[in-house]
């Protein structure tokens, strides 16, 4: 089963909207509910596991009077952003470029945005991986840091980490919005579509589900 992009905007958008209500700790977990329902239709165990499971854990941790002020402070507002933060993971995760693209043209949404949009969608997955470039560069140059480096020599990891991965992504966002370009995404006439989506059920009982809580929310 397969959401439509704009669907799942809405989705986001929505979980969003909630965030700057009064949401009680049971209405959170009705919208957790559908969020990890959503994830389950299109084959996301492990992702309807951590929206729920995830929001249990730190809601927990969040009540014990014990824990430092510094874990829970993290924990009371993690626990408050978990619906748009887990809205926005299932977006992320289970949307390509091209669909998210495709579903906001047809939104009419404005080819320079579309652009942008398309280019920082391919940057994001570089970062991890080139983090891992520079560390194995680094490596083969004797050099060798730990993660607790960034809190013990922040110096030190600035200038062997931080410094070539920026001029590396910089190259890597030049190359990426070149493609974008030669793929047609900018194209001042409508380009070909590669991707055919259309409303179904599933989407409209998005809508539905977030209608129904607005309505038992203000009922």
């Amino acid at each position: 089963m397969r959401f439509d992009a704009r669907s799942k905007v809405l989705l986001s958008i929505f979980a969003g909207v909630t965030y700057g209500l009064h949401v009680t700790a049971w209405e959170r977990a009705y919208l957790l509910l559908g969020i990890a329902v959503c994830c389950l239709l299109v084959g996301r165990i492990k992702m309807a596991l951590v929206t729920v499971l995830g929001y249990l854990l730190v809601y927990q941790m969040s009540q014990v009077a014990v824990l430092p002020m510094w874990l829970f402070r993290l924990t009371f507002m993690l626990s408050h952003i978990w619906v748009p933060l887990m809205a926005g993971h299932f977006l992320l995760l289970t949307t390509s470029a091209y669909e998210l693209i495709h579903g906001l043209r047809k939104w009419h949404v404005p080819e320079s945005f579309l652009l942008t949009l398309g280019v920082l969608f391919r940057f994001l997955p570089l970062i991890k991986k080139e983090v891992r470039v520079v560390h194995v560069s680094l490596k083969t140059r004797g050099i060798f840091l730990r993660k607790r480096d960034i809190l013990l020599q922040p110096h030190r990891y600035l200038e062997c980490v931080l410094v070539p991965l920026m001029m590396s992504l910089l190259r890597s966002a030049q190359d990426l919005t070149v493609a974008t370009l030669t793929k047609g995404i900018a194209m001042t006439n409508r380009p070909s579509e590669f991707v055919q989506s259309r409303w179904t059920w599933l989407d409209w009982s998005i809508c539905v589900w977030c209608l129904s809580f607005l309505i038992l929310k203000f009922n």
